[in-house]
């Protein structure tokens, strides 16, 4: 990602050594922001006046904005060097980051890093959960909508997975998956749901025996960030973790900054607390 508003923060001591006050912090989001361009974000007009408290006012409604207005960040009570610390260090950590770790080092309660955590999460999602692979192909990510936890010997509700399967994988693909059970009785099953013969050949990959197969795998991965960072998720907040999977596999040859400035480009939404913790 070139633009010439983003600086090279190859490390979070570059990012804190250059982000040295609020105003630096605010300066620098209205230029990724709007450009040399201030637009209203109440009323969309461009004739915007600056104040001296370093907010803007607008010549159309009268209004008076921040550049934090209309942003993932307005109503915060933290401060921006604080949110670019945290979007850099989920961004960057390879195996995903726990609100336990990142209440450490922002020095915030666990309840607002992970309130942090989710809304980043929210920012890592594409427009369309999926994205071209060389080696892997299209990756394509869906959650289930019921999301249950079912016991060992119950079958995962096969009418949800096929569908899936129908819409987004050619009835000629091979189907490399682990050993749960799932996969087989959805195989099994195909004659009698869909009245086909054998649509999708069934490979079930064994951990130990056929490691290469899977070593670099998109599922295996976030498996990996699941269990090793994650350990328990709730079903309603799954399908995030599989955003940040897909984020992570995307723009892993990317440096360090540029995860940064993407994710930075993504702030100009406003993300309400219902959306992130959505009540039942």
């Amino acid at each position: 990602m070139k633009t010439k508003y983003f600086n090279e923060f190859n490390s979070l001591s570059d990012l804190e050594s250059y982000f040295k006050n609020e105003r630096v912090c605010r300066d620098y989001l209205s230029k990724v922001r709007w450009n040399q361009s201030v637009i209203c974000p109440y009323c969309g007009h461009s004739k915007v006046y600056n104040r001296r408290d370093g907010r803007y006012a607008c010549a159309g409604c009268a209004r008076s904005f921040s550049v934090l207005v209309g942003t993932v960040f307005q109503n915060t009570k933290l401060s921006l060097l604080t949110w670019f610390k945290a979007i850099y260090l989920i961004c960057n950590s390879k195996q995903g980051i726990s609100s336990c770790q990142l209440k450490m080092l922002l020095g915030v309660t666990q309840k607002t890093a992970w309130f942090i955590l989710h809304k980043i999460r929210i920012l890592m999602k594409n427009t369309d959960d999926e994205y071209d692979d060389k080696v892997q192909g299209k990756i394509v990510s869906r959650v289930s909508k019921k999301g249950k936890l079912y016991k060992v010997r119950q079958s995962y509700p096969i009418h949800e997975i096929h569908p899936v399967l129908m819409k987004y994988v050619k009835s000629d693909s091979r189907i490399f998956s682990d050993e749960y059970l799932c996969y087989q009785s959805m195989i099994d099953s195909e004659k009698d749901i869909f009245s086909v013969e054998d649509p999708y050949p069934l490979i079930l990959v064994n951990k130990t025996i056929d490691k290469q197969l899977v070593v670099d795998a998109f599922w295996l991965q976030l498996k990996r960030m699941v269990m090793g960072i994650g350990h328990f998720l709730s079903s309603s907040h799954f399908h995030r973790y599989v955003y940040e999977a897909l984020f992570r596999k995307k723009y892993s040859h990317a440096s360090n900054h540029t995860r940064f400035a993407v994710l930075l480009t993504r702030t100009n939404k406003i993300i309400p607390y219902k959306k992130v913790r959505p009540v039942n």
